[in-house]
């Protein structure tokens, strides 16, 4: 090997080390990014000509080639906002960049190209789309916020401006009472009438009702209910209605046991009401009625409990009525209160008439290489050839990585680690430069020979 070659050699080491101090850093200033996957030096020795036969080799330096840990996991961090979304394991969150505005809507425009990170600290923008600290819009399925069904056929931006959640006028209430078997009149004898078991249930605009439910004990194993709308603009009572127990069900068939429903009669009842048959053990035991408040005919269905069972509404013995459920499925107009990224990837929001509903799925896109990954400003990638498509499934499922929601991805760069190989680094640097040195001394040496 020739002397110039020597330097040659020794030029290609300071090339590789200062560009390995350069991956140094550039992980060392993102130790703190979010997200950020941390750059590795690998090197490769580059030879021009060798031959174990002849027993000869020309070296011909090294070269620095980066390898990229995309796949590397970084610390996960609590943060208050309910928003951020983490990645443990394998995979992306899919996202999109504004690529302009649309000046009929004012909403943004977006590029073609798909985008992943892993920098999951999304907020909620003027517009209401969930953006990063890097500038790029969440992905997600679109979900069907009243059937909860993920239509995982396409994603696009989470967007989520539903502020007001519509009210639910009640079409059924739930009540579970035992009915004293013992009670009476002050005087010992019957009629005896409990006091009100009162519900506040809610009309078709949302507006809050009074139901009061009225239980007199008219003979052994029967009692009277009267149901009361005081607002309804029809029929403010409806009943009497008929409820037996523990004689033969429906009036006709085998005994019951003591104590459960047999038989509700609304024949005799105002009204609009029916019942459901007694026509077996376990039937459901529940009457259905019309109530209007001036905004059309809205039906409630009062459900007992079940034929011949103890589960419901029950008659043993006792002095008072005790109440064990009552309860309704209407709710009022209800305002926004919380936006979430639950540990499934769901974008729900929270609204303060108590109900919470999905509107996204966010997905895990996985590659077949991810260290093959194209890397752009703000911590974002694109898909290359040798990384393979995206292919998008549900966190936790396929090898796809779990969400941890309320947290972002730290860096994965360990400092102590980055400056143990700037070390190495810059005495192998200064190696390769003493052998340029040593180098020029010998051609030095040559020139001299003729003196």
């Amino acid at each position: 090997m020739s002397i110039s070659g020597a330097m040659q050699t020794a030029i290609s080491g300071l090339n590789g080390q200062s560009t390995a101090i350069g991956y140094i850093s550039d992980n060392v200033a993102n130790a703190s990014t979010i997200g950020y996957k941390k750059v590795e030096s690998r090197f490769q020795t580059m030879v021009t000509q060798t031959s174990a036969q002849a027993n000869t080799h020309s070296p011909g330096g090294s070269i620095n080639q980066p390898f990229f840990s995309n796949a590397s996991q970084g610390a996960i961090q609590q943060v208050s906002s309910t928003t951020s979304i983490a990645l443990v394991g394998g995979g992306f969150i899919p996202v999109s960049k504004k690529a302009g505005q649309d000046q009929n809507s004012g909403l943004p425009l977006f590029e073609t190209t798909s985008y992943y990170t892993r920098v999951g600290d999304f907020n909620q923008n003027s517009d209401g789309y969930l953006v990063n600290s890097s500038g790029y819009f969440l992905r997600g399925w679109p979900v069907d916020p009243a059937t909860g069904v993920v239509d995982s056929s396409h994603t696009e931006e989470v967007r989520v401006s539903n502020l007001l959640d519509a009210p639910v006028a009640t079409n059924l209430v739930d009540y579970a009472a035992n009915l004293p078997s013992n009670i009476t009149d002050p005087n010992g004898a019957l009629p005896a009438t409990l006091p009100l078991s009162s519900i506040q249930i809610f009309d078709a605009l949302g507006n809050a009702r009074t139901l009061d439910l009225s239980w007199t004990r008219i003979g052994t194993n029967q009692w009277e209910l009267n149901i009361s709308a005081p607002d309804d603009i029809a029929t403010p009572v409806i009943g009497p209605i008929i409820v037996e127990f523990g004689g033969p069900l429906g009036g006709v068939g085998d005994p019951t046991t003591p104590g459960t429903i047999s038989n509700i009669d609304v024949g005799g009842a105002a009204g609009t009401i029916t019942a459901t048959p007694a026509n077996a053990v376990n039937d459901n035991a529940a009457m259905t009625f019309e109530l209007d408040f001036g905004n059309g005919v809205q039906a409630v269905t009062l459900d007992l409990g079940s034929y011949g069972n103890s589960i419901g509404t029950t008659q043993y013995a006792g002095d008072t009525l005790t109440l064990n459920d009552f309860k309704q499925n209407g709710v009022p107009q209800g305002n926004f209160k919380s936006l979430t990224i639950d540990e499934d990837g769901f974008v729900s929001v929270t609204f303060d008439n108590g109900n919470v509903k999905q509107f996204y799925q966010i997905p895990v896109a996985k590659f077949r290489d991810p260290t093959e990954l194209d890397r752009v400003a703000g911590n974002a990638f694109v898909e290359t050839p040798n990384s393979g498509a995206a292919v998008l499934s549900q966190s936790g499922t396929s090898g796809a990585g779990d969400f941890v929601s309320a947290a972002v991805e730290g860096s994965n760069v360990d400092i102590a680690e980055e400056f143990s190989k700037l070390i190495v680094a810059q005495r192998t640097y200064s190696a390769n430069a003493r052998i340029i040195t040593a180098s020029d001394e010998l051609l030095q040496e040559t020139i001299n020979i003729r003196r």
